[in-house]
């Protein structure tokens, strides 16, 4: 088990010793190349592309979160002397399309129809000189509602006695019961079977930059230029373009390059791109459009899953895990948004590190008066893991059984590898226990003088403070592709008889050109929002061209430009993005080997490309790559495009689960957790004293990268565990719109952090790498929660439900000594 430097002595300690490589950049932990306009304040953000002639759009939101719109009033709007433009349903629906969804049989539209279904729905909007004169003209719009009685419980709405959707008739979207192996079989056979509920609450990632659009309509060319800071633009651009009803070439998106988060959210913004686009053809001018904190967390559907779980697990007696069920509700909130897909995305690590050959798998997916639900770091797996790793507490507490021993004696062993989960997605590779038996140790020296010292512990229970720690081990599921996501827009029936070459795969694009001054330039297909693409594709073709990395610069394509291509989610880049750099590198050096026997009249065979140009290998002479971009006429041998296939099709270990559109992620990143936490049971209070991680990713490319993106995962996971939720009242109004109500995690909350870095390298991937960008989301809510179970465990109290908050703590205890 090699190991990387810990957090203390940083990745940038002694690089070259890290890699043992002196000659390559990847594998270094280079500063990132887009920190310094970052830091100095020359980042440009989507606001920053409004020009000074742009007006400015606002939205006239739904205070009801159930009510027929009776009527809508804008002549006192219109009126206003610096309003240009109000813009209603009726407007919307007479020139253009509704929205895509998730789901078919639902008809949605850019601005509320007839009916608003939750609080924050956008029902007008309107165009002003600048945002202030806007919100002016948004409070001159009348609006006459008649309520309805909103449904807000996910499990009450699959009761129907409420209908989101009159035209639908039912609040449950959809329905689906997987079973793999045998579990009827495994749940009868077994000694034991252990049943409980829990309770994943609503919670979102939440970006310092909020959703931004600056929309340009071009009458001449009848054709939009859309600058906005939407993920996955070459992706979802669908969502706009038939909106709109315009063809793909005529509505350019294009996003900024630098871009203030988003976590997975900012996936859903297309509404805002849609009606900025909109206000612009009909106003002839630029509008702009920016959410503020508020539109932001209460009705810019941005809000990820909530989930109600009942799981079971059968276990015999000496602690063999024999079957897994799974049933619970997902609450999409008032529309099935695309992507709709978060409930599957856990088959992908369905048993988790267990081996585990039988289970059941079936959910409900419903709809309530809620903020739609839109993707979020992890896509759905946390809650799972979470659900899981508590009724494995539960299995230890009924067995009397040491929970460090029950886990351990279920994980999937190294000479397991590669695993084939019964949901049919394949671990590449990896050693779980010994990944356990890392931070078990950690653990151990803690209880020898350490936080965990038994005097210690006791002296703190005197005052009413309980210390746990309970390691763990999870699989963060790497490299998202294929077309399973629309599973359920398909005929079901019709999968069994799918063929392998019917699957729609998704390879990331990847292009270069050699300057005329040497340098190189390339062209990403896809857009960040801050996880650091540029760096990772500067220190990879620097490493294939044999060039400095600041000979190397790297911009981004428009949707226009760029195939339509997967692009940054589920932790692809590392993976998708490493493996397109290395194949360009590869296709621009044989493409300057060929130049070059062109210049000087000679056989391939007798140049060789290194050190940044063509050598002649039969005699001397060399080119450097500025005099090959001079002598390249046309250019086409000094511009190269390469696409990365999506490892999964090319092995046939995932050919069943591609034709039957299963969730594949042909990369199991890791991590073994055990946080030591302490829970005032006077107050409720839990407090993470330490956190100790041991991380593998495969290949590290840039272990600051890494670093990084361990860090701000756990602390998204922190906020997840104990403090972030977006609550509504019974009649559906939210409770967090502001972030005094909703509760980041601070410094305040983020505990220190002691993480160790393994690798082992994927054998599924070009270079080893297996993504990290959701790991520390993954796999931190389930191991707090683990560890409070840990510290509460002579107070009989379970983290059943996440956020586990303060007063929960205190009415799961005080329920307890009730009893």
């Amino acid at each position: 088990m090699s190991s990387r430097p810990d957090a203390e002595t940083g990745p940038e300690s002694d690089p070259d010793a890290e890699t043992g490589d002196e000659a390559r950049f990847a594998g270094r932990g280079l500063n990132r190349v887009e920190d310094r306009r970052i830091l100095t304040g020359e980042a440009e953000y989507v606001h920053d592309e409004a020009p000074d002639d742009a007006l400015h759009m606002a939205l006239v939101r739904s205070m009801h979160a159930h009510a027929d719109i009776e009527s809508i009033d804008t002549e006192a709007a219109e009126n206003h002397p610096g309003c240009h433009l109000v813009l209603t349903a009726e407007d919307v629906k007479a020139d253009y399309n509704p929205m895509p969804t998730g789901l078919h049989g639902f008809e949605e539209w850019s601005l509320a129809d007839g009916k608003a279904r939750y609080v924050g729905e956008p029902v007008a909007a309107v165009v002003a000189d600048d945002r202030y004169v806007a919100e002016d003209v948004v409070d001159l719009v009348s609006v006459e509602y008649e309520t309805r009685e909103a449904v807000v419980d996910p499990r009450e709405a699959r009761e129907n006695e409420v209908v989101v959707h009159e035209d639908v008739g039912t609040n449950v979207g959809d329905h689906e019961e997987l079973s793999f192996g045998d579990p009827e079989e495994a749940f009868e056979e077994a000694d034991n079977v252990i049943e409980s509920s829990y309770s994943w609450g609503r919670i979102s990632g939440v970006p310092l930059e909020t959703a931004g659009v600056v929309a340009d309509y071009d009458r001449d060319a009848d054709a939009f230029d859309i600058d906005c800071n939407i993920q996955l633009h070459t992706l979802v651009d669908d969502t706009v373009y038939e909106t709109l009803g315009y063809d793909p070439d005529d509505v350019n998106l294009e996003v900024p390059p630098d871009v203030g988060g988003s976590f997975g959210t900012k996936i859903a913004l297309h509404r805002y791109c849609s009606l900025a686009a909109m206000a612009s053809k009909a106003v002839d001018r630029p509008v702009a459009f920016v959410e503020d904190r508020i539109e932001n967390l209460q009705g810019g559907d941005m809000h990820s899953t909530q989930r109600e779980y009942d799981v079971k697990l059968a276990v015999d007696d000496d602690g063999t895990f024999r079957g897994l069920d799974f049933w619970f509700v997902d609450d999409f909130g008032a529309w099935p948004r695309y992507p709709v897909n978060q409930v599957l995305k856990p088959l992908s690590v369905l048993t988790n590190a267990y081996d585990v050959q039988d289970a059941r798998y079936e959910y409900d997916l419903v709809l309530t008066n809620k903020t739609c639900q839109t993707a979020y770091r992890g896509f759905g797996v946390p809650a799972h893991l979470y659900a899981l790793e508590m009724v494995v507490d539960e299995a230890a507490a009924e067995l009397e059984m040491d929970p460090d021993e029950l886990r351990r004696r279920n994980l999937v062993e190294s000479d397991q590898m590669p695993y084939e989960l019964p949901s049919k997605n394949v671990y590449d590779s990896g050693d779980f226990p010994a990944a356990l038996a890392h931070v078990q140790e950690k653990i151990e020296d803690e209880r020898d003088g350490g936080l965990l010292d038994p005097e210690t512990v006791a002296e703190k229970r005197e005052e009413g403070k309980y210390r746990g720690a309970r390691p763990t081990v999870h699989i963060e599921p790497g490299v998202s592709g294929s077309d399973w996501t629309n599973r359920q827009r398909s005929d079901r029936d019709e999968l069994d008889e799918r063929d392998r070459e019917d699957v729609a795969e998704l390879p990331e694009h990847l292009r270069a050109e050699i300057r005329e001054d040497g340098t190189v330039r390339a062209y990403l297909a896809t857009d960040s929002s801050g996880q650091g693409h540029q760096t990772l594709v500067t220190q990879l073709l620097a490493d294939e061209l044999g060039v400095l990395p600041s000979d190397v610069d790297v911009s981004y394509l428009d949707s226009v430009e760029a195939p339509t291509e997967y692009g940054t989610a589920a932790s692809r880049m590392a993976v998708m993005l490493s493996g397109a750099a290395q194949g360009l590198g590869e296709t621009l050096a044989a493409n300057l080997e060929t130049l070059a026997a062109e210049v000087w009249d000679c056989d391939e065979a007798d140049v060789t490309y290194r050190d940044g140009g063509v050598h002649r290998v039969d005699a001397d002479g060399s080119l450097s790559l500025a005099e090959l971009a001079d002598a390249d006429d046309d250019g086409d041998l000094t511009r190269a495009s390469y696409d990365y296939e999506h490892p999964a099709t090319r092995l046939e270990e995932f050919d069943e689960a591609l034709a039957r559109k299963f969730p594949v992620y042909p990369t199991a990143a890791f991590a073994a957790n055990a946080p030591i936490v302490e829970v005032d049971a006077n107050t409720g209070e839990v407090e993470i004293l330490k956190l100790y991680s041991l991380r593998d990713c495969g290949t590290q490319l840039n272990p600051t990268i890494v670093e990084g993106q361990a860090h701000g995962g756990l602390a998204q996971g922190v906020g997840a565990a104990l403090q972030e939720e977006f609550g509504y009242d019974d009649s559906g109004q939210p409770q967090a719109i502001t972030l005094f109500d909703y509760r980041l995690p601070s410094i305040e909350n983020v505990p220190e952090m002691e993480l160790d870095h393994t690798e082992t390298p994927s054998p599924f991937t070009a270079t080893g790498a297996k993504g990290t960008g959701e790991g520390g989301m993954i796999d931190g809510p389930a191991s707090i929660a683990c560890s409070i179970n840990a510290a509460l465990e002579p107070l009989g109290v379970k983290a059943d439900r996440i956020p586990f908050t303060p007063n929960r703590v205190r009415e799961r205890i005080r329920e307890r000594e009730g009893e």
